[in-house]
């Protein structure tokens, strides 16, 4: 999702320069990035990929649509940066000022859709009926509905965020943050199909660890990983991809070869709060944990019957 700009990016980048992957036999020959929810999980499905970062509510409801799809690991397991803007000169300020008004988010199925309905639905003096939501297809194609009126408030995200603050951009406002009313949020996870599984396991194994291997390196070398991360990104020094690193914290905000169980349960009451499911989520069928780790295997009904 949202390759190569957005924070979900740095673990793969740095696997890449750092040739993890070809310790593990693996040629990465190349990645298809998307817009982000269902988007991408139909790059994996229909697009012959082997493997996909995908927003766990696309592939959630691509599984019950009969998508063959499994979630090998969680990857991103917070809200991170996810905001919300309006211009500078709107007359909202708070995620309370959003009735009657319109929040963009980038397309359906994705986390930016969850979480800013998530949030309102846990805000205090606002209803998720009072709102309206609208997918823009982007994160840069809300940015210019929003200054062109058409909606109220669009969707933002590090390192873009990082960069207006570094250019003393003050068009914007920052009306609210998800992490503000969501602590834990498996937003992002990484999914296979049958034939992988069942053909290449050891592949699947090398997959997740050399991108584990990523994460590490990630959190103990933060202004290296800027580096290279700016290096995919032009127009993105290394100082605004640092700090963009230290907003999301990348201790929490990464999960490396686990599932979060509190996260995949917001998952499903963001999920169901927006009526993109109607049934509780069998996350130990659509969880395969046999790739990871015996000691980061967790409950998985856990999640089921939160």
């Amino acid at each position: 999702s949202h390759w190569p700009i957005l924070m979900y990016a740095p673990p793969y980048q740095v696997a890449m320069e750092n040739g993890y992957f070809e310790e593990e036999g693996i040629q990465i020959e190349g990645i298809v990035g998307s817009s982000g929810g269902g988007t991408t999980v139909r790059n994996v499905v229909t697009g012959g990929l082997p493997f996909g970062e995908v927003s766990t509510p696309g592939a959630v409801q691509a599984y019950y649509a009969g998508a063959p799809l499994s979630i090998i690991s969680g990857a991103i397991n917070t809200p991170g940066t996810i905001n919300w803007v309006a211009p500078a000169s709107a007359d909202v300020s708070s995620i309370t000022d959003l009735a009657d008004r319109t929040v963009g988010f980038t397309s359906a199925g994705s986390v930016t859709q969850n979480t800013s309905a998530l949030s309102i639905r846990k805000a205090d003096g606002i209803s998720v009926d009072d709102v309206s939501f609208k997918a823009m297809g982007g994160l840069s194609e809300g940015l210019t509905a929003v200054s062109g009126d058409s909606i109220t408030v669009a969707a933002n995200l590090d390192p873009i965020f990082s960069k207006q603050q570094a250019d003393d951009d003050d068009r914007w406002q920052v009306v609210f943050w998800a992490k503000d009313y969501i602590e834990t949020f498996q937003q992002i996870s990484v999914i296979t199909g049958p034939d992988v599984l069942e053909n290449h396991p050891d592949v699947v194994r090398g997959f997740l660890r050399a991108r584990q291997r990523g994460v590490e390196f990630v959190r103990e070398n933060p202004s290296e990983a800027a580096q290279i991360f700016a290096s995919y990104n032009d127009g993105y020094g290394q100082e605004v991809m640092r700090q963009a690193l230290d907003n999301a914290e990348p201790e929490s905000f990464y999960l490396d070869r686990e599932f979060s169980v509190d996260g995949l349960v917001n998952v499903e009451a963001g999920m169901k709060n927006i009526d993109l499911i109607d049934r509780d989520v069998e996350w130990s069928k659509l969880c395969d944990q046999s790739f990871l780790p015996e000691e980061n295997r967790v409950d998985l009904t856990a999640a089921e019957n939160a």
